[in-house]
């Protein structure tokens, strides 16, 4: 009888548990970090779909563990975290954007690079069921993955003009950043 278990299929090896759950974590963090940390780079700014993505998500998490009920799951800084974007939510819709309170776009830009690393973080420890039994060193890694990400991301950003032109920016439907390159789009065919 042949083996039906991915163990008993010939040229497929089995992946480490440990290096699933840390590559899983990176890659989340990254998900979540990336097009912001590449509009600050390229625009100056945060783009607020990249912020409401962050609030979707963590609203998401904290409803679901306020209708669970679920005490001790998260420390309670956990909770204050996934809080946050809605915090702001209800903040810009309250205050004035006029007369001195231009302080928002700063909270945007914290919540964001700030908010989505430790959103991240959350999401592997409530997401991931190998994620908790992860060695110190290998959260970590997972961690200084995302960050490494978020600034590369930053970087290729900030210096688009060395890989994409203006029309790539156009036709992708984004407005051109200042400093970007005249030329065609990229095209495969």
């Amino acid at each position: 009888m042949v083996d039906p278990s991915p163990k008993g299929k010939r040229g497929l090896p089995d992946i480490d548990p440990t290096l699933r759950a840390t590559a899983a974590a990176a890659a989340g963090g990254t998900l979540v970090i990336w097009w912001p940390a590449f509009t600050l780079g390229a625009y100056g700014a945060i783009f607020f779909d990249a912020v409401l993505t962050i609030w979707a998500v963590a609203t998401a998490v904290l409803l679901s563990g306020l209708m669970l009920r679920t005490r001790g799951a998260l420390p309670w800084g956990g909770w204050v975290a996934l809080a946050l974007p809605s915090f702001w939510i209800v903040l810009a819709v309250v205050a004035p954007r006029v007369h001195g309170f231009h302080y928002l776009h700063y909270f945007e830009v914290v919540l964001t690079l700030v908010g989505a690393p430790i959103l991240a973080w959350l999401l592997s420890r409530i997401l991931l069921p190998d994620y908790a039994d992860l060695p110190e060193l290998h959260r970590m890694r997972a961690v200084a993955v995302t960050i490494a990400v978020g600034v590369l991301a930053f970087l290729l950003g900030k210096f688009n003009h060395l890989f994409l032109t203006c029309a790539d920016f156009d036709i992708s439907g984004n407005n051109t950043p200042s400093g970007c390159e005249s030329g065609p789009p990229f095209h495969l065919l």
